[in-house]
């Protein structure tokens, strides 16, 4: 009996303690709840950084994020960002003692702009198949062959190929896009060409399907039949070039007349008046000599005139 007794002097003192703890942490609540509020924020993305007045809060999760706000320290502006997405700003609407507001952000993706092309591309092919291919000169592979990441400008192309006749084309590559040249290479002919150049000035290099040949004048001779590329450089002067289809054992003449590259200042010559030179009075030949007998003349006629008179 005594024993159950003090089983339950225990069991009323632990619940008296149980009930004084209670009514102590009621009003600490109570006061807590009191001083803070909750901000809600609620955004179309996930994994979205949350600011309150440029102060990290956390990161959305299901589309949302709950923030305890203090009324001793109020906010006015958030922000929600993320990589990829547009930033979202907006003002914020602190919440009374224990209550929630909702602050709503729309995150659209961000458009990526797409890279500008810069380089472009050229695409060969003949018939029949296996012929170099030499771009500006230099020699690149076989055909049929694709040429990526070219500069934008202008290109000779030349196919070569032992028992064909050479041909080559001047290409213009643009940036983005793919240029295509194809050419059906003619038998060689037995009988060969000769192609006779001149130019003004004289002494503009001369070139033959991208490979010299001398100097102007020059005759080239031994030109297989079909299409050739002749081009001219001379210092001071625009490059000059042209086109010539041979058909076999015919000699062509080309003439080029070169472009200067300073212009040329056309001046008038202005022709000054001329200054009148004076005109020297003459003299008559003899005047004074004849003047000068008749004076003594007169003087002799007056002293015989005299002498007489004696």
């Amino acid at each position: 009996m005594s024993g159950s007794w003090i089983c339950m002097k225990k069991g009323i003192f632990i619940l008296w303690l149980i009930v004084c703890l209670s009514a102590a942490m009621i009003p600490a609540s109570v006061a807590a709840i009191s001083n803070q509020g909750w901000i809600q924020v609620i955004s179309n993305v996930d994994g979205a950084a949350v600011y309150f007045d440029n102060k990290y809060q956390g990161l959305t999760t299901e589309d949302q994020l709950t923030v305890t706000a203090y009324m001793a320290a109020p906010v006015s502006t958030f922000r929600v960002e993320k990589d990829g997405y547009t930033t979202f700003t907006g003002t914020l609407t602190m919440p009374e003692a224990g209550g929630t507001t909702k602050a709503y952000a729309i995150l659209r993706p961000v458009s990526t702009p797409t890279p500008t092309a810069t380089y472009g591309g050229l695409s060969v092919d003949s018939s029949p198949q296996g012929a170099k291919i030499y771009l500006n000169g230099f020699y690149r592979n076989v055909s049929p062959s694709t040429f990526d990441q070219l500069t934008p400008g202008s290109y000779t192309v030349a196919f070569v190929l032992d028992g064909y006749q050479s041909y080559s084309t001047l290409v213009r590559i643009s940036a983005g896009t793919t240029t295509n040249v194809y050419t059906a290479l003619a038998p060689v002919s037995s009988s060969p060409n000769s192609i006779y150049v001149t130019s003004d000035p004289a002494n503009a290099f001369v070139y033959l399907d991208t490979l010299y040949k001398g100097k102007t004048p020059v005759t080239i001779t031994g030109v297989a039949p079909g299409n050739h590329l002749v081009e001219l450089n001379a210092p001071g002067y625009y490059p000059w070039n042209t086109t010539v289809s041979l058909p076999g054992g015919s000699t062509r003449t080309i003439s080029a007349q070169m472009i200067s590259l300073t212009p040329v200042v056309t001046t008038t010559a202005v022709t000054a008046p001329a200054t009148p030179t004076p005109t020297p009075t003459s003299t008559r030949a003899g005047a004074v000599p004849v003047v000068v007998i008749a004076a003594l003349g007169i003087v002799g006629l007056f002293a015989g005139i005299m002498r007489n008179k004696r």
